[in-house]
């Protein structure tokens, strides 16, 4: 990962939430530090990465699907789905879902499978429920049959996690690895970058973190190879709770402002001062 494509999709975020530069580093660092890091001439540390993308309120566990998927005929509750999904309004989401009219609406399989996928996403979310979760995402599964799209990786990939933050090591890797064989036999689509984010939030909370740190090379390496920069903050974010976990187990024994396992995911140096 280049510093370059780092400070490019910090600079992107801010402006897209309409964040100073000023307003973004108080408390944090120096305005010119960030724009040093903005036009590429210096990554930050760990602690100050961190900060930098809770303030531009990137999240491990809230996602947002660049394409949604219809669950009805009917546009305007596919729509519904979809805006209360983007402003991860979860409860509401989960009532949404449960009123007759959109299950009544539901007339494909497609549907169906998009239906399920969004009810799990809100089971696990609002009910802490991995059980009821489980379930709904191997329904999702089920709905999608012998054919093979990108709902299904994602469904693999979600099963995945829900295993790893039960400490099961061998069922993570299998639908992780399920996951992977039929994402290769996909054509690309934006929404395959997350499959990229939950392995390594996957391995991350098994503290595999050799692991998750090769899945973020991979996956920010798929992002620019198709010249897009969805899901990108996100993974620049995990790589910065990656390195920090690491620190905190003692497994990179050097100062806190210079990790090497920071270094190595980005393949620069990072930049030593706080200001």
């Amino acid at each position: 990962m280049k510093r370059q494509v780092f400070g490019e999709e910090i600079r992107r975020l801010r402006n897209e939430k309409n964040i100073s530069q000023h307003d973004l580093v108080e408390g944090i660092c120096s305005q010119s530090m960030l724009s040093f890091i903005e036009s590429g001439k210096y990554m930050p540390n760990v602690s100050i990465l961190v900060q930098l993308c809770k303030r531009l309120e990137l999240d491990t566990d809230r996602l947002l699907f660049h394409n949604h998927y219809e669950i009805s005929s009917i546009e305007q509750l596919s729509k519904k789905c979809e805006k209360l999904c983007n402003n991860h309004l979860y409860y509401e989401l989960f009532e949404f879902l449960n009123l007759k009219m959109v299950t009544d609406s539901i007339e494909t399989s497609e549907q169906m499978q998009a239906y399920y996928y969004y009810l799990a996403c809100c089971q696990y979310h609002i009910e802490k429920d991995s059980r009821k979760s489980y379930i709904s995402f191997q329904l999702s599964i089920a709905e999608a049959g012998l054919k093979n799209n990108t709902l299904k990786c994602l469904s693999n990939a979600c099963l995945g996690l829900l295993n790893a933050k039960l400490g099961k090591k061998e069922s993570t890797k299998k639908y992780i690895n399920q996951s992977k064989i039929d994402f290769r036999e996909l054509n690309y689509e934006k929404n395959l970058t997350i499959l990229f984010y939950l392995e390594a939030y996957s391995y991350l909370t098994l503290g595999m973190l050799a692991k998750a740190c090769q899945t973020l090379e991979e996956g920010i390496e798929f992002v620019t190879a198709h010249d897009s920069h969805f899901m990108l903050g996100n993974m620049f974010y995990m790589a910065a709770k990656v390195a920090e976990k690491a620190e905190k187990n003692n497994i990179i024994r050097e100062n806190q402002q210079n990790s090497e396992m920071f270094e190595k995911l980005f393949n620069e140096k990072v930049f030593k001062e706080i200001y």
